[in-house]
């Protein structure tokens, strides 16, 4: 399906224009000098349905057919304390002067100082916050629950990026107009040419023609959010999905310690308080269909041996007010391409072409 960039389901949030790095700490405990520590209740409220698989089967009578199982933890449907604190630490890193731990091959050198932090000596707020190879993080996540019972839903077949629709027969030149990720870079001046909305040929095409004009790199990808998963999941896809349904709630906690309080304010703000409207952050398989938006909730919670640093919902909300303050100078341009995405229910970019979806 011959689509272009402003036709996709996802956006992209610019680069910071550099890397903050700090010595790291010998000793990341609660009893280090200047820092926090403490445990926060997340409450995760499924704004759209969630999925996150087990990798198993199951068959669905009502339905006669399979059915991609939720992850169970002794027979109840759990998240993973990891699969959050992926999400998590993306997320981190888009509102923070962090790295890119996974540099595209797009990535021009002059962001090179935003490539992954290579030692333990000086660390990203990222990789400080949530570790690296050979160093420990901050973060301890549970699993979350939930009492939700799951629900089926037909979700539309995801290809991979660079695949070739249709695909080339034997000896056929390549013609390069399937899902290939034109998204990594754009041409910095190309005769004025929008790039966004260039076809594929045409952008493969004008590459060809202009191999020396460079390219900018767009930023970090993420999906929007929008209420159009029901349209796409009433018609029959390829496979069935167990999900937890719209409302459903799934709690957990996150214990830090060691922080530094400007640390701290980071991660209140990546857990969406300070912002000026709700945030619905992606969680999940099938975020391309909309899957996965959620609203967190954010309680802290007090620590019995260490009851002498109390910290309440106000306090977490000005920390990361605080933070975002300090920081906007940098972070601005992506917290602005987040609000436009995540705070308001967009339209669908999927269409229907030859009987099937497609974006």
């Amino acid at each position: 399906m011959e689509t272009s960039y402003v036709n996709k389901p996802y956006f992209f949030v610019p680069l910071t224009d550099r890397t903050d790095r700090h010595k790291a700490l010998n000793r990341q405990n609660i009893l280090a000098v200047g820092t926090r520590a403490g445990k926060l209740g997340v409450s995760i409220e499924c704004v759209t349905p969630l999925h996150f698989g087990s990798g198993q089967l199951t068959f669905d009578e009502s339905t006669m057919r399979f059915t991609h199982a939720l992850l169970r933890e002794n027979g109840k449907i759990a998240l993973p304390g990891s699969s959050f604190k992926g999400m998590l630490r993306s997320f981190f890193e888009a509102v923070t002067a962090s790295c890119v731990i996974n540099a595209p091959r797009a990535l021009p050198q002059k962001v090179g100082q935003l490539n992954k932090c290579i030692d333990n000596a000086n660390v990203c707020p990222a990789c400080s916050v949530f570790g690296r190879l050979s160093y420990k993080g901050k973060l301890t996540i549970s699993p979350f629950h939930t009492e939700a019972g799951p629900i089926n839903l037909s979700i539309p077949s995801l290809e991979q990026p660079f695949r070739t629709y249709p695909r080339p027969a034997r000896g056929e030149r390549d013609p390069r107009t399937g899902n290939e990720r034109l998204y990594y870079g754009r041409f910095r001046d190309i005769r004025g040419l929008d790039v966004a909305r260039m076809s594929k040929a045409d952008f493969f095409a004008q590459k060809d023609r202009e191999p020396r004009s460079g390219g900018d790199f767009y930023g970090r990808k993420f999906y929007k959010h929008s209420g159009s998963w029901e349209t796409l999941t009433k018609r029959p896809g390829k496979d069935n999905y167990e999900c937890l349904p719209v409302g459903a709630k799934l709690t957990g906690k996150i214990s830090y310690q060691g922080l530094t309080e400007d640390e701290l304010g980071a991660l209140m703000f990546a857990l969406g308080l300070g912002w000026e409207r709700p945030i619905f952050h992606k969680l999940g398989y099938a975020k391309p269909a909309y899957l996965g938006s959620v609203k967190l909730s954010v309680t802290p919670e007090p620590l019995p041996r260490y009851e002498d640093i109390p910290m309440t919902a106000a306090d977490a909300k000005a920390l990361a007010s605080g933070y975002y303050i300090k920081h906007k100078p940098s972070i601005g341009d992506a917290v602005c391409a987040i609000e436009q995405a995540w705070t308001e229910i967009g339209d669908s970019m999927w269409t229907m072409q030859d009987g099937k979806y497609g974006y």
